[in-house]
């Protein structure tokens, strides 16, 4: 199953740099699902940051240890990347991740339909 797109998937890795600087490691299709407090799922709410291999841009929903889906701080999402290695794209520059952050949240909007909403990303 390919993420639905307004424009081809390739064309998306050239125009935010993913594939020089790395494509996401995570399943797109089977992410934890966060209902927020007015109802709206969040799947790929994320933050990016800054290291030695570019700018990082990562989830911050993940599973708690009861299995169960959370919003993770900043600061849990940074060491979730660094002791899973799961990240969502390796980016030149932090506009290139907020580009393909808004992408991205746009098409899993389109997978999960009403009950999407936006949240805001760093």
């Amino acid at each position: 199953m390919k993420i639905p797109s307004l424009i081809p998937e390739h064309e998306l890795m050239q125009r935010y740099g993913i594939g020089r600087y790395g494509k996401g490691n995570i399943d797109l299709y089977s992410r934890p699902q966060y209902m927020n407090p007015d109802g709206a799922v969040s799947t790929v709410r994320s933050l990016s940051f800054g290291n030695d291999e570019g700018t990082i841009l990562v989830p911050t929903v993940g599973l708690n240890s009861k299995g169960m889906p959370y919003l993770m701080s900043d600061d849990e999402a940074i060491d979730h990347y660094y002791k899973t290695g799961e990240y969502l794209g390796k980016f030149k520059t932090p506009q290139e991740a907020d580009d393909y952050a808004e992408r991205l949240h746009q098409q899993q909007g389109a997978l999960y339909g009403k009950n999407w909403g936006f949240h805001e990303y760093n």
